[in-house]
Order: C-alpha cells, then structure tokens, then sequence
C-alpha cells in the first residue's frame, strides 16, 4: 500500500508549497530540511535539524513556538513527507521477511522430506521471522504516534485574521495526517495477519514431523 503525497497549495501571493514523491518545497524556510526519526524503547523522537522544531513522545512540541505559522507549515510537511517515504519502505520489508520464512518452509518439506534437523533449522528462520516483525510492527506504531503529534501541533497553530491560504493549507496537510493514519492501520493489520500465518505454518510444519 502507498502513502501518497502530491499536492500544491498556495500559502501566500507568489508562494506556494509544492508536494511530490521528491519532497515539499518553497520558497519559505530553509531548503533540504531532513527528518530524524528513531525509536529507543518507548521513546519516539521527530525533529529537522536547524529548525528547533522537534516532538518527543515522553516531552511533546519544543521550538514550535519560534517559527512564523508558514515556515512551521513547511516543516511539519517536511515531516509527513519524510513519514510517507518511511511508511512506504515497510512495505517490502515486509514482503522480503516473508519471503524468507516461505524459502525455510520450502526446504523442511524438500528433499526426502520433515526431519528433526531440518525442523531446528526451521525454528530458528521461525523466530527470525517473527522478531523481524515485531521491529516492523514496532515501526509502523511510533510512525503512527509521529504522525498523530503532527496532527496535533497543525491544529494547534494560531493565523492571523488575513491568512485563508495558510489555513487551507493546514487542511490539506491534515488530510494527510488522516490518509497516512488510516495507512498505517492498514499496515498494522497486515503485519498481524503474516505474523500469525507463519504461526500456523510452523505448527503445521511440527505436526508433520511428528
């Protein structure tokens, strides 16, 4: 499944926030803006470098405040673009995971067929696979709470009486936060679902050795 991110959306007369797979650009704010995303325990840290503008799960928004609404409005659509790219590589890691455990299974059952050998060998590509999609699922879960706190910091923005566009802006921008929301539960649900068929492989696998 893809996250999408495509859209132009004029803020100002003359400047307008342009989204692609590239990335968001305009001419407000600092170009080539990264984002660092990483988990450490139950810890999620979102920030760009150079900003001041960062969110942590245990400490929420700081250098928000610093930041004129529309470069803060690029910023946090940095951050969803960043996300979306991120959300969009789990994906195939997924799908390489499985197709690992499909190979094991391939192998017990090859050959002159289940053997007590083979099946240790298929326990450890086992518990490989479902470690590797514990970190995927563990991924997807502080994405999801990166993208709720952006969520959270574009409603809690403040315009002025004259700034229709930028408020347009935020709305399309929280649309995304919305899509890519509903993309990860979607995600979620898959990881769940392979998890627990390499459950039911590898249980059925035992029985036949038996």
């Amino acid at each position: 499944m893809a996250f999408r991110f495509q859209k132009r959306v004029k803020i100002a007369p003359g400047v307008s926030l342009n989204f692609s797979k590239s990335g968001v650009s305009t001419s407000l704010g600092p170009r080539g803006a990264k984002v660092n995303l990483s988990s450490k325990g139950v810890r999620t840290t979102v920030g760009i470098p150079g900003t001041g503008l960062s969110w942590s799960e245990q400490n929420g928004w700081s250098g928000a405040s610093k930041l004129k609404p529309a470069n803060e409005l690029l910023q946090l659509g940095n951050m969803l673009d960043k996300l979306a790219r991120d959300f969009n590589g789990l994906s195939p890691k997924t799908n390489k995971v499985s197709a690992t455990w499909n190979k094991a299974v391939e192998s017990f059952d090859g050959g002159r067929g289940p053997s007590k050998s083979k099946f240790e060998t298929l326990t450890k590509r086992f518990h490989v696979a479902l470690e590797k999609y514990q970190e995927i699922e563990n991924d997807v879960r502080d994405k999801q709470n990166a993208v709720n706190a952006i969520g959270e910091r574009l409603n809690a923005i403040s315009f002025g009486m004259f700034a229709g566009n930028l408020k347009a802006a935020r709305k399309e921008f929280l649309a995304l936060v919305d899509e890519h929301e509903r993309g990860s539960v979607k995600l979620l649900d898959a990881v769940t679902s392979v998890s627990q068929e390499v459950i039911e492989e590898y249980n059925a696998a035992k029985s036949r050795l038996s």
